[in-house]
């Protein structure tokens, strides 16, 4: 691909930031569904630390794959809204892109006081807290990902409703619950056809669904088939102790010794995201900064603020937003004493 990019975006002074910084951060990190073609292009094109991290874990992956995975998310034939589901390439993309932005982020002089996974961004977590290298994480990643391309079925429902809502569609009782995100909103995970029919009854309740743009059904019974060469995916693989405080969605708690057990914990159990932030408010206010490709959990995590905390929640990459301003959006959010 051309690595003819635009002029670097001009960013406010790192050091005055670093004076006037406000809340402590948290750096969010999401999971699968959370890609598109051409995401992060405009930060890709005028970030020279976001590009460069993005050449040197490509090469990484090339090499796994046998194919720049660069290439494909910026295919020019591609537009936004085309789907890229394609689990072998998507898997490790996700952590690639947003270990990038994350690298980015730091690299102007913002800090971390937490990581925070959710589902696959538990990967982001633990190689920005120093748990694994990068590098090394990347190629447990595109393992993974042809392992679940071939063997995880199924599919992933976001429903906005409590498990009240199984009364009103009887076909979620053949799904498992796989996120609770904040009060209203949960992510069932199921076979294909147990998913279509209750679409159909949703849709006939008049509750708001979405099939989530994954090929599997993730943190579900159709992960278990899996559980043998996944845990085994991680021989050889050096996982030490967080640098930072790392942050689990799966029960809220702090990873102090990662394990492949661990990791299989988030792939094959719910995302409790709720729970998790209900925890952290415990800890205290900060500013949560979604480094996902999304925005959606700026979303999640707002929708489960307490009323008049002084916590807030910021995303820096959307669908709508290439990105030319995110890490000028991560330093003018620190720097907000309001």
């Amino acid at each position: 691909m051309s690595r003819e990019v635009a002029a670097p975006l001009i960013l406010p002074d790192v050091a005055d930031t670093r004076r006037q910084a406000g809340l402590p951060a948290v750096f969010m990190f999401s999971g699968q569904g959370s890609q598109y073609h051409h995401m992060g292009r405009e930060l890709f094109e005028t970030d020279a630390v976001f590009r460069a991290a993005l050449f040197r874990h490509d090469a990484v992956l090339a090499e796994e794959l046998g194919e720049s995975v660069l290439d494909r998310v910026f295919d020019p034939a591609r537009r936004k809204t085309d789907p890229f589901t394609d689990t072998r390439l998507t898997h490790p993309a996700i952590v690639m892109f947003q270990l990038a932005l994350a690298e980015a982020v730091q690299a102007a002089g913002v800090e971390a006081r937490y990581v925070l996974g959710s589902s696959l961004g538990e990967y982001t977590a633990a190689a920005v807290a120093g748990t694994v290298e990068p590098a090394e994480c990347l190629r447990l990643l595109a393992r993974q990902g042809a392992l679940l391309h071939t063997r995880v079925p199924g599919g992933m429902l976001a429903v906005l409703a409590d498990t009240t809502v199984f009364d009103d569609a009887p076909a979620l009782y053949g799904t498992d619950v796989a996120a609770r995100n904040y009060p209203g909103h949960l992510v069932v995970a199921g076979a294909t056809d147990v998913l279509e029919r209750a679409a159909a009854q949703l849709r006939a309740a008049g509750v708001v669904h979405q099939r989530v743009p994954v090929e599997h059904g993730f943190h579900s019974y159709l992960m278990d088939d899996v559980r043998d060469p996944f845990r085994g995916s991680f021989e050889g693989v050096v996982l030490r102790a967080p640098g930072i405080p790392w942050v689990s969605c799966v029960d809220g708690r702090l990873v102090e010794s990662p394990t492949a057990g661990h990791f299989w914990r988030v792939a094959r159990g719910p995302i409790e995201f709720e729970e998790t932030m209900r925890i952290m408010q415990d800890r205290g206010d900060f500013l949560y900064l979604d480094l996902g490709l999304s925005g959606t959990l700026q979303g999640f995590a707002r929708n489960n603020l307490a009323e008049g905390t002084r916590s807030r929640a910021v995303s820096l990459l959307s669908p709508f937003d290439g990105g030319r301003n995110a890490v000028a959006k991560a330093l003018a959010a620190v720097a907000d004493r309001s």
